[in-house]
Order: C-alpha cells, then sequence, then structure tokens
C-alpha cells in the first residue's frame, strides 16, 4: 500500500467515524439525514478507490466501478443535503437527479466514454494506478452543472437580504467549491497520479460537519461516545505501533531469543496494552474538557425537577426556573412568557424587574404558531427564514428588532404550548452557545408540565373559592376575605355593601330558571366590573350579592352602590321578548368600618340589618347604615300574610276601580272563593291556599288605570282596546311590588290570563311553565265570568259554564285542576255565588276572564 492510499485509509476513517456517530444517534432532522446520506456516498467513493488501489478481490475493475458510482452520486447527494439545510419542502426534482446520475454511471460503465479505466503501473511490488483523461471529462462536468446551478440558485433565493442564512449557508457553499475544486484539479497534467478528489471529499465534510454544528443541528459532544473513544484509540495505537512492530520482533526475536509465536503474543500483548492506555487518557480528556460541564448541568436540572415537587405556585416556579438558568449560564436577559386564560402569552417573569414588560404575543401571532410546531428551541435566524415571518406586521419585526429577541424556547406540555421564555441579544449579534440553548430547552421542558400542575391546582382552589353560576366569590370564602380585609383596613376604611335583588324569587317563577339564572350573572358582571381590582365582588345567598370596598368611605361606597342599582335597573331590557312586568331592582344596604362597625361580623350584621330596612319601606333603594335602624324580630312561621297589613290600601284601591267598574270588586271576592276552594280541594298547604285567596283579591286591581270606555263598552272590545284591556295585568303587579309584605301573590296575579297551550299573556307560558297558583286563577276567574252578567252578556248556566271549561281543558285550563272544580260544583262541594239564571245565553266570542 504506497502513501496516496493511506489519503483513501483516513478519508475512510473520517467519513466512518462521522457515518456511525449520526446513525447512532438516529437523527430526526431532515438536514442530519442527507448529511448520512452523503456521507455513505463518500463512503463508497474513496472505499472503492482504496480497494482498487490495494487490489482487493475480486478485480480492480470491480472497485473502480464503485468508485465510480460514488464520485457519480457525489452531485447528488450534496443536492439533497443543501435542500434539507434550507428546509426546502418542495422536491425541486430530487428523484430526477438521482435517476440521471444513475443513467450516467451506467452508461460509463459500458462505454468508459467519461472516465476510463486506469492504467497500472507497477514498480516493483507497488501498483500505480494512473487515468488518461481526454475532453470527455469536461462533457461530463457540464453535465454536473445544471444541478450546481439549481444549488445556487436556491441558496441566492435564502439568502437574498438575509445576512443571517448567508452566514449559514458560508461553509455549505465553500465546501462544494472546494469539492469541485479538487475534481477539476484531478484532470490537469501536473497533478495525475495524485488523489486530490479524496482529499477535496474530505475538506467538503468537514464544512459540512462545521455548517451542521453552526446551525444547532446537533451537540459536539455527540462524537464524544465510548465507542468513539475506542475507535479512535484504536487507530492512534495501530499508527504508533505500526513502525514499532517490526524494530520490538527482532529485538525480542535476536536479543531475547524468544520463538516466532511467542514473540507474536507478546506484540500483541503491548498492542492492547497501549491501545488501553490511550483509552484512558482520551477518556479522561475529553470527561475533563466536556462532561465535567455536562455533569453540573445535570446535577442542577435535577436538583430543579425535585424542588419542583415542593412548589404550586406558578410564580414560584418560575421563578426557580430562571435562578437555575442563571447559577449554570451568565444569562443577563431572561422573560418568561405564559400563556393567560384568554390565550394570549404574558411576560409573567424577567431577571430584571425594571425590565420592560409592555409586549404580549396572541395565540395567531405567527411566532406562536411556528413555536407550537416545533419540539426545541428556535432563534431569530431560523424564523427569519420561514414564510410565516413574512406575515408578520412591520411593528411585530420591529419588537423582535428592538428588542433583540433573539432565541425562543417553548415551554409545550402533552403537544399544547404552556409558554415560552425568550433570550435577547447580549451583544449585538447572537452570542448563546449551543449548550446554553439546550439546557435551557430542558428546563423549558420540565417546566411546563409543572406550570401545567399548578395551574390545575390555582384553578382548583379558584374554583373552590366561586360561584359555579356568576364565577364570583362564594359564600364561605366571602366572609374569609371580609375577616382578612377588615384586619388590614383597621386604620383606613373598609365599606361593605349587601345587595338583595327584589322579586327575584316570583321574576323565577313567572320566567323560568334559565332567565333568572341570565339576569343573575349579568348581575355579576356588573359587580365585577364595579369592583374590578380595586375589591371583591360574592354571590352570598341566591338573590343576594355583597361587594367588598377597602379603601372606600360610606360615601364613595354609596356612589358605586348607587350606579350599580342603575345597572341592574336596565338589565331586563337587553331580553328578548315581551317586556317583564316592571324592572328588575335592588334594595342595597351599606355599612363602613372602622366608625360603624368594630369588628367583621359587626361589618355584617349591620349592612344585612339596613337592607332588611330598604326592604321593608319599599325595596328599590340605596341606604347607608345609621345607629337608629333596628331590624325587626323573624317570624317564627313559614308564612305570614300581609294582605291585613295593607287591606286599607287594598280596599281603597278596590274600591277606586269598583267606582269604574261595578262589576269588579264583587267579581274579586268571587274569584278569590273559588280559587281558595279549588286550591284545598287540589291538596294544597293552607299557606298556600290563604296566598291563592289574596291573589284572587287583588288579581285585578291593575284596572284601575284602564279607560272607564272600555272597562263598561257593552260590545266586543276592537283589537286596540283589547290591547290596553290586557295592561291591567302589569298594572296590578306595579301596584303590588309596592307593597313589599305582599309580593308572594305576584306569580299568580301576573300569570292568571296565561293559557295552557301557551296563546295567553302576558308572557306566553305554557303548561308547567304556569305556576299552578296562576292556573287555579285561570279558571276561577273563568267560571265567574262565564257565569256572571257583563255589559256585553247575559249569565251562563252552570252546567254550560262546566261544558265551555271542560271543551277549553288542555286548551287554556290545566285539564287536571278543571276535573277536579267540575266536581266541586257538580257534587255541591262549593258554593255558587251567581244570581238565578233563566235562560242560556252564550259567552262573548272574546276570551272569557277579560
Amino acid at each position: 500500500m504506497n502513501g496516496y492510499s493511506w489519503i483513501a485509509v483516513f478519508s475512510i476513517f473520517c467519513y466512518l467515524f462521522l457515518l456511525l456517530t449520526f446513525l447512532v444517534s438516529k437523527p430526526k432532522e431532515k438536514a442530519l439525514r442527507s448529511f448520512s446520506l452523503l456521507l455513505g456516498i463518500m463512503l463508497l467513493w474513496n472505499g472503492g478507490s482504496l480497494g482498487m488501489r490495494i487490489e482487493l478481490w475480486p478485480n480492480v475493475n470491480f472497485w473502480h466501478h464503485v468508485s465510480l458510482l460514488g464520485m457519480m452520486m457525489v452531485a447528488y447527494g450534496y443536492y439533497q443535503f443543501v435542500l434539507a439545510f434550507l428546509d426546502e419542502t418542495n422536491s425541486h426534482g430530487r428523484k430526477f437527479w438521482m435517476f440521471f446520475y444513475l443513467a450516467l454511471f451506467v452508461f460509463n460503465c459500458l462505454t468508459n466514454f467519461f472516465i476510463p479505466l486506469p492504467e497500472v503501473i507497477r514498480t516493483g511490488d507497488t501498483p500505480t494506478f494512473l487515468y488518461h483523461y481526454n475532453w470527455h471529462i469536461y462533457f461530463l462536468f457540464a453535465l454536473i452543472v445544471p444541478t450546481l446551478a439549481q444549488m445556487c440558485i436556491l441558496a441566492w433565493r435564502h439568502c437574498r437580504g438575509n445576512h443571517i442564512a448567508l452566514r449559514q449557508l458560508t461553509p455549505v457553499m465553500g465546501g462544494l467549491a472546494v469539492l469541485v475544486m479538487g475534481h477539476l484539479l484531478t484532470t490537469l497534467p501536473m497533478f495525475i497520479g495524485l488523489p486530490m478528489d479524496m482529499l477535496s471529499g474530505v475538506c467538503n465534510a468537514i464544512f459540512l460537519f462545521y455548517a451542521l454544528y453552526r446551525k444547532r443541528l446537533f451537540r459536539m459532544t455527540i462524537l464524544l461516545s465510548k465507542s468513539n473513544y475506542i475507535i479512535i484509540s484504536a487507530v492512534i495505537g495501530l499508527a504508533i505501533f505500526s513502525d514499532l512492530a517490526l524494530v520490538l520482533q527482532r529485538f525480542l526475536m535476536q536479543n531475547v531469543g524468544l520463538g516466532y509465536t511467542s514473540t507474536l503474543m507478546i506484540i500483541a500483548v503491548f498492542l492492547f496494552l497501549l491501545i488501553g492506555l490511550l483509552y484512558l487518557a482520551i477518556n479522561s480528556l475529553c470527561d475533563a474538557i466536556f462532561s465535567r460541564k455536562d455533569q453540573k448541568r445535570n446535577n442542577a436540572l435535577n436538583h430543579f425537577s425535585e424542588n419542583l415537587s415542593h412548589m404550586m405556585s406558578v410564580s414560584e416556579i418560575l421563578q426557580s426556573m430562571t435562578n437555575t438558568a442563571q447559577e449554570v449560564f451568565d444569562i443577563d436577559r431572561l422573560f418568561v412568557l405564559v400563556r393567560d386564560s384568554g390565550g394570549t402569552y404574558r411576560i409573567e417573569h424577567t431577571l430584571n424587574p425594571l425590565e420592560e414588560k409592555s409586549f404580549s404575543f396572541d395565540a395567531t401571532h405567527p411566532l406562536v404558531k411556528y413555536l407550537k410546531d416545533k419540539h426545541g428551541y428556535v432563534t431569530s435566524q431560523d424564523f427569519s427564514r420561514r414564510t410565516l415571518y413574512r406575515s408578520l406586521w412591520e411593528k411585530e419585526k420591529a419588537l423582535l428588532i428592538n428588542q433583540q429577541l433573539d432565541c425562543f424556547i417553548p415551554m409545550n406540555h402533552e403537544g399544547d404550548l404552556i409558554g415560552f421564555m425568550i433570550l435577547p441579544d447580549r451583544h449585538g449579534k447572537f452570542s448563546q452557545h449551543p449548550d446554553t440553548l439546550r439546557f435551557l430547552q430542558s428546563l423549558a421542558t420540565v417546566c411546563a408540565s409543572a406550570v401545567q400542575n399548578a395551574y390545575n391546582y390555582e384553578r382548583a382552589v379558584e374554583e373552590a373559592q366561586r360561584d359555579d353560576m356568576t364565577g364570583l366569590l362564594n359564600f364561605k370564602f366571602f366572609y374569609d376575605i371580609l375577616d382578612r380585609e377588615f384586619e388590614k383596613c383597621k386604620d383606613t376604611a373598609l365599606s361593605l355593601c349587601l345587595i338583595n335583588i327584589d322579586d327575584f324569587k316570583q321574576y323565577n317563577q313567572l320566567y323560568g330558571t334559565n332567565e333568572g339564572d341570565a339576569v343573575l350573572r349579568s348581575i355579576a358582571a356588573i359587580l365585577a366590573s364595579a369592583v374590578n381590582e380595586n375589591g371583591y365582588a360574592a354571590r352570598i345567598g341566591g338573590d343576594e350579592f355583597a361587594l367588598i370596598l377597602p379603601g372606600y368611605d360610606i360615601y364613595s361606597a354609596k356612589c358605586l352602590a348607587d350606579n350599580v342599582a342603575e345597572q341592574i335597573s336596565n338589565i331586563t331590557s337587553s331580553f328578548a321578548g315581551s317586556k317583564p312586568a316592571g324592572t328588575m331592582t335592588a334594595s342595597i344596604g351599606i355599612c363602613a368600618a372602622p366608625y360603624m362597625a368594630s369588628s367583621a361580623k359587626e361589618l355584617y350584621r349591620n349592612a344585612d340589618t339596613t337592607v332588611y330596612t330598604v326592604k321593608r319601606t319599599g325595596k328599590n333603594a340605596v341606604q347607608m347604615y345609621s345607629a337608629d335602624i333596628h331590624r325587626r324580630e323573624p317570624s317564627n312561621t313559614l308564612y305570614k300574610s300581609g294582605y291585613d297589613e295593607h287591606a286599607s290600601t287594598i280596599y281603597a284601591l278596590t274600591a277606586a276601580v269598583d267606582a269604574k267598574d261595578h262589576y269588579t270588586f264583587q267579581h274579586s271576592q268571587n274569584v278569590a272563593y273559588y280559587a281558595a276552594e279549588l286550591a284545598k280541594a287540589a291538596g294544597m298547604s293552607s299557606d298556600l291556599v290563604e296566598i291563592i285567596r289574596e291573589a284572587g283579591l287583588l288579581h285585578d286591581i291593575g284596572k284601575i288605570g284602564i279607560r272607564e270606555e272600555i272597562l263598561n263598552k257593552p260590545g266586543k272590545l276592537t283589537a286596540e282596546e283589547y290591547e290596553v284591556m290586557k295592561s291591567h295585568v302589569e298594572n296590578a303587579v306595579n301596584i303590588i311590588r309596592h307593597l313589599p309584605s305582599l309580593d308572594y301573590v305576584i306569580p299568580a296575579v301576573l300569570s292568571h290570563h296565561e293559557r295552557y297551550d301557551g296563546r295567553g299573556y302576558p308572557r306566553r307560558l305554557a303548561q308547567t311553565n304556569i305556576p299552578i297558583t296562576g292556573r287555579i286563577l285561570c279558571i276561577a276567574d273563568s267560571f265567574d265570568a262565564i257565569t256572571s252578567i257583563r255589559n256585553y252578556k247575559s249569565a251562563t248556566p252552570v252546567h254550560e259554564a262546566l261544558s265551555i271549561l271542560r271543551s277549553e281543558a288542555g286548551k287554556q285550563f290545566d285539564p287536571n285542576l278543571i276535573e277536579i272544580f267540575a266536581e266541586l260544583v257538580e257534587n255541591n262541594k262549593i258554593e255558587l255565588r251567581i244570581p238565578s239564571l233563566t235562560k242560556s245565553t252564550p259567552p262573548a266570542p272574546a276570551e272569557v276572564g277579560i
């Protein structure tokens, strides 16, 4: 083996060393896989050349063609590598060029047109291989030019206006230039016999290796495996021992007198000892240079991971992460952004508290989209070469440049981007070492899981403290906050507003729980907006809310409460459909510490007393606590009638209506009686029976607002008049609302003209959505209307009245209640309060019971 053969051996060793290293590491990056393919092609080229030079079996020509295959495919391998290095997704004719160069190889094997077989010249036992090229070789170079031109065009497109991409591609194009130059030199007479192509191939591999490392596609320590140490030790040991072996053999056989076999055994032992010592030396040296740093980083990462098990606060986790990064590397600027509830990534932590924290990234930002698809860190260099970068607005690009945001490290957890770290540039050009970035990526990966767990814990704690429907503080946590704030505000001011929604129980019964829940959520939004970050809003009961206002005196709290009350009164206008009776109102009581309460319990008790006073004096008001407010003792019964309390007022109103319509007073008495008897027969409690009786007395009180010509019209009402007449229902409710102790009759009064089939008024409720008190009142009202004498009709006999009611069962009336009422009448279990009847007169076509 001549001296030139050692060049082939060296190049094969370099290629094989790199190829095995990358294959063992199982590269995922396309550029690394393409580089491995190029190394394999180089091995074919140089391996074939070596096999030819040492005349391995089967013959020289076979190894010549193996080397030729590798040389022909180098252009394709290089083209494939450049595309992968540039992250080109378009194929750009990859398969075409592969088959093109294979065809050239087959053509040359058959004709020897481009590269002929070498001439073997022997000098003693040493062969020399000479290639005699002619002009045909330049024709081969011309066929390769289109591939080289396409590579250069792609490189120019990526580098145009992008100095970062230019720096990355410089070693790649430099290696290509060296490779082309080496092949051209072999065609010159002065270099005949010299393996310039092999030398240029080794130089090219070094250039490409550097380009990959500079792009941070792998760690340099990938080369420092135990197997590589053994290979290096063996090669160096064989190189040293190749010259010492013969000297040692002669010394042992001639001077010591050992035989051939013993000498061979001793030489082998010496060789293994030399290789072993070299391995220990190389291993120790590499560990001292590289592994000690890795050990420090691993220890820091393990310590960080252990500490995370004791942390349940996001801010604490991020603080620990940044502290760990500072301990291992000299980092002076670092932003940590975490996704908030709205999906926007905001700065949650920085190394320097004085850093600007005004910028953020929403979920649709191109950078966020890019980070979601990446499993590792991203530099601004890489991102600037992507299509997504071109979709940035100019002000977004300016943000990246002005803030020097040069490296982005995603915090991914199970495919979800929890947040990311930003490492700014420190020296005007990106200078962070790949090891720094990889360590920060490891920190980010561990931290992402911990942050997600912390968020889940904080969310669980938050949910335990919040009301499920409104999102405000719940009853239990409200008291904890009140106690805490009372202690904090002992020397300043603390106000408490208790808010009770007026007639909400009736609202729920009339319009359904879905509508009621919507109102509660609207009120909660009003309260949360009112206090913002200056206080606390809580839901402490079904229709009761509270505002804790640190730093507010009694007058400031009243201004806020007045504003809240006004907003609550406008809530109902946002709902579709007919307008509810009246508007939504609230009774609000305010107390302030320290002058009006000496403890948190007293503060709450005084505010509650004030609310009760507002409720008892007409509702819909905001009142401040004063010493002359006294709370009435609660009743010992579940129900206590408020009718007697307001009897004089009610009789005065009824008398006023009766003066306009002489039928109304007696009709109300009859309806109250019939409805109460039907309620008893239906098995209702005595309290509910009394509520229905009082509702019967009050159900037509709203007719005081109807014009007399409509009330006393002898004929059928026109459509316009009928609409006016229908308003007596809401008029009645508006009157009753100002008699707080009688608000329990509102559901019955408001719904006594609803129909079972949903075609009634004012809310067009149907079936069981109509309160049962309203369904009972509807039957009693209609029966008395049919059997009584009106301006527009004569009285109808009882049996015909019952027939009419039964015919309307399931349409206007509840069918079950109709049968109960009919049995009461037919079995004489109810007193009929009607005048004597002599003839049958059919009712007017208008709906009965107006």
